[in-house]
């Protein structure tokens, strides 16, 4: 009798192979904001594993002014990875500026030295 009674709860449990289906999500930075199906579920500060129904869900994930959506489609018992980093410009836009800085430095003549022009009269 107990062995019956095992025997239906493992098959209206799907079995001891059934698979959740998950949604494995990482996102950069850590301040970010991330919602699933419009529910917010955290940030990027750790990565985020969501059981979920099989099908579609939109993915949104929010930094200050921007913003990121996407829609994915996950099958009955798979494991889907997604991940999204914003990318972090100021670095980029410092860089830019050390290397104009640099280029205007080196065409200046150094202190002392005079411009001639050889076209000029002395």
């Amino acid at each position: 009798m107990v062995a019956l009674a095992l025997a239906v709860a493992l098959a209206l449990s799907g079995g001891p192979a059934a698979k959740k289906t998950q949604l494995k999500i990482e996102i950069k930075p850590a301040e970010a904001v991330l919602y699933v199906d419009g529910k917010k579920k955290g940030t990027g500060a750790k990565t985020h594993l969501l059981t979920v129904e099989p099908g579609r869900h939109n993915i949104r994930v929010v930094h200050h002014k921007d913003e990121h959506s996407e829609v994915v489609s996950i099958k009955k018992g798979e494991v889907k990875t997604w991940q999204w980093a914003f990318e972090d410009d100021r670095m980029d836009k410092k860089r830019a500026a050390e290397e104009a800085k640099q280029d205007e430095s080196e065409a200046k003549p150094e202190t002392g030295e005079e411009l001639k022009d050889p076209d000029l009269p002395k």
